[in-house]
């Protein structure tokens, strides 16, 4: 059974001035691992560029180009590792425009007025990523920044691939066994109180083994172990 751990960035956005809340625009794109990847500092000043210009196309880098202009991605969209290229990474990216991190951020000891968090949905069955890692389901963005007269952030979500022995052959069975059960990733936003949200499709390809444990009522969590997420 293979040690899997899930990673999760949240570098988040922030909204408008004190009043009516604003529309939190949301996208999702599959983006280098920004854990050492060259390539996603230039990956990253585009989407900044393009989301706060409303140009931005969801999934334009998946590794399968069908999935531009939707949110549907595959499993090496989502899967990084410490060799070769690193890996990708899915992010999500928040814009707000007409705003500052300083109006979003709350004083010493409170939370500010815009949060984010992820969920996880495994056949289903839909997990609290933030909850199960944080202890707490909402979280004030750490890291984001004033851009273009508003303020952009990204979370990020990815598998951790060969995490045993660091190997081709490692990663390469990691995302076949992935593929089969791999689930949809939630990100919600809620500023001043309002929620958006925003859905990252996957279609996993099942087993037979697989649709027995879901007959008999046991497929969520099966899955969930043998993923060993945590």
């Amino acid at each position: 059974m293979k040690l899997i751990r899930i990673l999760g960035l949240a570098v988040c956005m922030l909204i408008g001035s004190f009043g009516a809340a604003q529309a939190v625009s949301l996208y999702v794109d599959s983006a280098p691992n920004a854990y050492g990847s060259p390539d996603y500092a230039g990956w990253w000043d585009n989407a900044k560029q393009d989301a706060s210009d409303g140009n931005f196309v969801n999934m334009l880098n998946s590794v399968n180009p069908a999935n531009a202009g939707t949110t549907n991605f595959e499993i090496q969209d989502a899967v990084v590792y410490s060799f070769g290229d690193l890996g990708r990474r899915l992010h999500f990216v928040y814009w707000l425009p007409n705003t500052s991190i300083e109006l979003l951020t709350g004083e010493i000891g409170e939370i500010g007025r815009f949060q984010i968090s992820i969920e996880y949905d495994d056949d289903g069955v839909t997990y609290d990523f933030y909850d199960k890692y944080f202890n707490q389901t909402w979280l004030e963005p750490t890291q984001w920044e004033d851009y273009n007269g508003g303020v952009i952030g990204s979370a990020g979500f990815a598998m951790w691939g060969a995490y045993d022995d660091n190997t081709q052959t490692e990663l390469d069975a990691d995302i076949a066994e992935w593929e089969k059960s791999q689930g949809n990733v939630i990100i919600h936003t809620r500023l001043d109180g309002a929620i958006t949200s925003l859905t990252a499709y996957h279609q996993p390809v099942p087993e037979p083994s697989t649709i027995i444990l879901l007959a008999a009522g046991l497929g969520g969590l099966a899955i969930w172990r043998n993923k060993r997420k945590i």
